[in-house]
């Protein structure tokens, strides 16, 4: 990084430290890629979040060089969920589907702030710059349109211009970056808002858990520090109907999901309620003259299914060799970035549909009743429900009638 009549220059600035901006970071860091990372808050924060990682993203992890960290920061071995709905509950487990290898049996739990401040401290290892409340003021762009940096407020409150070759929005679901570049909008069907806290002394058995009803669900998963995770995801046109204050509309809907009701009765909160939404938010671009979008910047991810994280780390290990291409060719235009787009269309894009039908599917009473009666009834099935959404198996693989009559048998295809 350099410092130049009060600006500040780097050949790549990300905006944004969570997951999505850190793993970027400290792929490029480590590749000796001059990359400054910007943050509004300070870490360790608190970020709302499902807690819950997919097992493909331990190998992710892994290939970064952070697993080991985060496995010392605590990180929970999570061995599949347990899916219950309308009186039917199934568990499923992370199994081989098809042709596709289950790269652990597990995936992890861990709290945001622990996760993130981990993966953010491994970047400045790296050799990444980390500057910490710093917020995005604006854009900066040519006269032609290519963005150049940022206008940032530093900590001290200044204001500061940070130039870079390369910008990348990661700053989350709603990014100012995304929203600067005119590319965000609004998904009606994706009108939720999340209600998330932690309890302490809940018995669990190593298994993440959604229980769906009609306006939404709970999603429970036992994160470090003998603590679980609890989320009420609702739809927010439920959530206005109610017309209730934050911890009575919580207090309301866990009454009225008594599986999770009992399992909390005697357990403590040890963290205050918090919300966010509504979480109904795509881009219709993700790659620009200088600039790309990464994680949840580029669009909301159901939190049911552990998925986001994924999205974040594999959109990161997609983005980064094309920006050190970029760099290496001295291009700034957005086609430099094909082969990440060619990626996420390949890698993200198919698993995104497929949560969104299974979460959407799930929500329909019309439906779900007949989904659990045979989850319920078939434990293959279940394994094969929880299985898809642990980023190892192609959704291709459903096309195999194998991979059916295997599931419905109840033995791994």
């Amino acid at each position: 990084m350099i410092v130049e009549n009060d600006e500040l220059f780097a050949q790549v600035l990300v905006v944004g430290g969570g997951p999505a901006g850190a793993a970027l970071a400290l792929e490029l860091a480590r590749d000796g890629v001059d990359v400054l990372v910007l943050d509004s808050q300070r870490f360790p924060r608190f970020k709302p979040c499902g807690e819950f990682m997919s097992p493909q993203c331990v190998p992710l992890l892994e290939r970064l060089g952070a697993a080991d960290a985060l496995r010392g920061a605590g990180a929970n071995e999570v061995r599949g969920m347990l899916l219950a709905s309308y009186g039917r509950s199934a568990r499923g487990r992370f199994v081989d589907i098809g042709r596709a290898r289950a790269p652990v049996e597990y995936g992890w739990a861990l709290r945001r702030e622990v996760f993130d401040a981990t993966l953010l401290d491994q970047a400045r290892r790296a050799g990444a710059r980390v500057l910490e409340g710093w917020r995005v003021r604006e854009v900066l762009r040519t006269p032609a349109g290519r963005v150049i940096g940022v206008e940032a407020r530093d900590a001290q409150g200044r204001s500061r211009n940070v130039r870079a070759s390369w910008t990348v929005g990661a700053d989350g679901l709603h990014s100012r970056v995304a929203g600067a570049l005119g590319v965000q909008r609004e998904t009606p069907q994706l009108r939720r808002i999340a209600l998330t806290t932690r309890y302490r002394g809940v018995a669990h058995d190593g298994f993440a858990q959604a229980h769906f009803f009609d306006e939404g669900y709970f999603a429970l998963a036992p994160v470090d520090a003998g603590l679980v995770s609890v989320n009420l995801v609702l739809w927010k046109s439920a959530f206005e109907r109610a017309g209730l204050p934050r911890d009575e509309a919580f207090e309301h809907w866990l009454a009225r999901t008594p599986a999770v009701r009992e399992q909390l009765a005697g357990a403590e909160r040890v963290d205050p309620l918090r919300g966010i939404g509504p979480l109904a938010r795509s881009t219709t671009r993700q790659t620009f003259d200088g600039a790309a979008l990464v994680g949840d910047a580029c669009g909301y991810v159901d939190p049911v299914t552990g998925e986001g994280t994924y999205f974040a780390l594999q959109g990161a290990a997609l983005l980064a060799p094309a920006l050190r291409d970029a760099l290496r060719d001295e291009r700034t235009d957005a086609s430099a970035l094909d082969p990440y787009l060619s990626g996420r269309a390949r890698e993200i894009a198919p698993r995104a549909r497929l949560c969104g039908w299974l979460v959407h599917a799930l929500a329909r009473p019309s439906i779900a009743r007949g989904v659990f009666s045979l989850l319920a009834s078939r434990s293959g099935l279940a394994d094969l429900a929880v299985s898809l959404t642990g980023d190892y198996a192609p959704p291709r693989e459903l096309l195999r009638p194998r991979v059916w009559r295997a599931a419905w048998r109840g033995g791994a295809s």
